[in-house]
């Protein structure tokens, strides 16, 4: 008679370290910018214009010009988000991360205006830090996120020394 043998699963299993890591998912949170109104008045003024402009036009500038451009705003206005990820504050401008350390900021607070910043919006959060070398500057950033009392709120889970104004 054959001798029917379990397999050792401690032989085959991976450490518990391991095996959690791979298929744990981060607990992310996305804010997606808020855009006034005007952004997307005076995009879609500046596509129409473009697309009005290449009638009668060769092919190539169709394609490369008038569809390079709707491309560029499409790219500009869908690449700004921000993103906490465990300790950090990442903000992404042109799909391209700046990683802020949550623990460094010092004051977070509502404020409006149209400065040029990572935010599509004059509903702004500003955020200063407590080392110059965060950003180095003493300016403090702001940005836009939809939803500018859950993403403070956030913040101050994570850091409860943020001053909140």
């Amino acid at each position: 008679m054959n001798k029917i043998t379990r397999p050792d699963s401690r032989r085959n299993a991976l450490p518990a370290e391991q095996s959690n890591e791979k298929h744990m998912k981060k607990n992310n949170t996305v804010y997606r910018s808020r855009t006034d109104w005007w952004v997307w008045l005076v995009t879609a003024f500046f596509l129409a214009v473009i697309w009005i402009s290449a009638i009668g036009m060769s092919w190539w500038y169709v394609v490369f010009v008038s569809g390079g451009m709707t491309l560029l705003y499409a790219w500009l206005m869908l690449g700004c988000w921000y993103e906490i990820e465990g300790d950090d504050l990442v903000i992404y401008q042109f799909f391209r991360p700046t990683r802020l350390p949550i623990s460094k900021i010092k004051e977070v607070k509502k404020t409006s205006g149209y400065l040029a910043t990572a935010g599509l919006s004059h509903l702004r959060v500003s955020i200063s830090f407590t080392d110059r070398s965060v950003l180095k500057s003493y300016a403090p950033i702001e940005i836009s996120p939809k939803n500018r009392d859950g993403f403070m709120a956030q913040l101050k889970s994570i850091n409860p020394d943020i001053e909140i104004k």
